[in-house]
C-alpha cells in the first residue's frame, strides 16, 4: 500500500499487480494485546517527544516492549498507533472513515490490480471484525477510486493465520491457489 500509493508513489516504477495478504491493524493489534493504560500513556509520550521536537528519538519502551521488543521512534509509533486515527500507515483498521480509505485503496492507480487475502483466524485482528464484510468494503472503495480488484480470487482465508505458521497444508493450499489465480489471470505473465 505505501508503495502504491504513499507520498512519492507517482515517481515509482509501476508493478504489475499486488498482493496484500494477512492485512491487520497495527492498531488495533496493539490495543488489542496491550493494556489500556499502557497504550495511552505510551502515546501521550510520543506526543509530547514530538511536540518538544524529539519525534525521531526512541519511546521509551516500559510496557511497549511485551508486544514490540525493537525500539521504535514516537513519530513510528504514533504512524501506526495513533488514537486519533490519523497515523500515517494506518491502512488496515476496521474503523477508518470511507473518505480514509479514499486516500489509500481508492487512490490505487488503475494499472496494478490488487488482490486481497485476508486471513480467517488472524491473532492480530479482534474477533469482532467481520472480516468478509471487511473485505468487501476495501474492494468497493478499490473499484470506486476506479483501481482495479481482483473479485475472483481476492478472499478471506479460512483458518489461516497471520503468517500461516503452523497452519494445516490445506489452508496454505488455498492461499497458494488463489495466489496462483491472480498471478495467471495478470496479461502477459505465463501461467505457473
Amino acid at each position: 500500500m505505501e508503495y502504491l500509493t504513499g507520498s512519492g508513489h507517482e515517481t515509482r516504477p509501476p508493478i504489475d499487480g499486488g498482493i496484500i495478504q494477512a492485512p491487520a491493524s497495527d492498531r488495533e493489534a496493539i490495543c488489542m494485546l496491550l493494556d489500556p493504560q499502557i497504550y495511552q500513556d505510551s502515546c501521550e509520550v510520543a506526543k509530547k517527544m514530538i511536540a518538544d521536537g524529539d519525534g525521531e528519538e526512541i519511546v521509551p519502551s516500559k510496557g511497549i516492549k511485551k508486544i514490540l521488543p525493537a525500539p521504535i521512534s514516537a513519530r513510528r509509533w504514533l504512524s501506526l498507533a495513533s488514537p486519533e486515527r490519523n497515523g500515517d500507515d494506518d491502512y488496515f483498521s476496521s474503523d477508518l472513515t470511507d473518505e480514509q480509505l479514499i486516500k489509500t485503496f481508492g487512490s490505487l492507480p488503475a494499472r496494478t490490480p490488487l488482490c486481497i487475502l485476508l486471513s480467517g483466524s488472524d491473532e492480530y485482528m479482534p474477533t469482532t471484525i467481520d472480516k468478509a464484510r471487511l473485505l468487501s468494503r476495501w474492494m468497493e472503495i478499490v473499484k470506486k477510486g476506479k483501481g482495479k480488484v481482483d473479485e475472483k480470487h481476492s478472499e478471506v482465508i479460512e483458518g489461516a493465520s497471520h503468517t500461516l505458521d503452523e497452519n494445516p497444508s490445506v489452508v496454505v493450499e488455498q492461499l497458494v491457489t488463489r495466489v496462483l489465480g491472480f498471478l495467471n489471470a495478470l496479461p502477459g505473465h505465463p501461467n505457473l
